[in-house]
């Protein structure tokens, strides 16, 4: 298994840059790919706090990776006030972590969300029509969602409602941190978009 892996270390910063992106990239169109489920944290009340999201869009051209996300969850309103975000992939057959730095914009009801609600699956839908806001504490053990919508005895029609509570955070990158677990050594590069300047680090 160890010699089918990739070896980084005549890899150029160049050649690892793109290597980041593509693996984000095959992470939002693939689910069974070790990035398609990052972990996401934000600040709240000077704490963090930390969540698993699906990626759904990442555009190298523009450094933006995306998620979706109910706009009643604690974690919209926490990027409302500081939209200071960092996201972190690990691919473990690889040993390849990213983690990403950057600032969230949020999207709600505007031609990004539209369009990435028409494609929605009804499955998908159902998240964003429970009755009362994610993280809401209960009396016993619930999805939040009545009886007919948890079995998917409801139309496509009757999911639009949900599509108030459907929101978009865009992560706008400014940074990407690399790192390769390697037994002969590991290896680190940084990628500061802000400064424009890629720069090796030590593990």
């Amino acid at each position: 298994m160890e010699n089918n892996r990739i070896n980084y270390i005549d890899y150029s910063l160049t050649d690892l840059e793109q290597d980041c992106w593509n693996r984000l990239v095959s992470g939002a169109t693939k689910s069974r790919t070790p990035f398609h489920t990052p972990f996401v944290a934000t600040l709240a009340t000077g704490e963090v706090s930390l969540r698993t999201v699906v990626l759904r869009k990442a555009l190298p051209l523009e450094r933006e990776l995306r998620f979706h996300t109910d706009i009643r969850s604690p974690k919209w309103n926490e990027l409302l006030i500081n939209p200071s975000i960092s996201a972190l992939f690990y691919d473990a057959a690889e040993r390849i972590q990213l983690r990403v730095k950057g600032k969230a914009v949020l999207h709600h009801t505007n031609d990004l969300t539209a369009k990435a609600w028409e494609t929605t699956s009804l499955s998908s839908r159902k998240c964003y029509l429970t009755l009362h806001s994610p993280s809401s504490f209960a009396d016993s053990s619930t999805s939040g969602l009545p009886e007919d919508i948890e079995q998917e005895n409801f139309t496509l029609a009757e999911s639009e409602m949900g599509y108030e509570n459907f929101g978009i955070v865009s992560i706008h990158v400014q940074s990407i941190d690399w790192l390769w677990l390697n037994h002969a050594g590991h290896r680190r590069a940084f990628f500061d978009y802000s400064n424009n300047t890629f720069q090796w680090m030590v593990p």
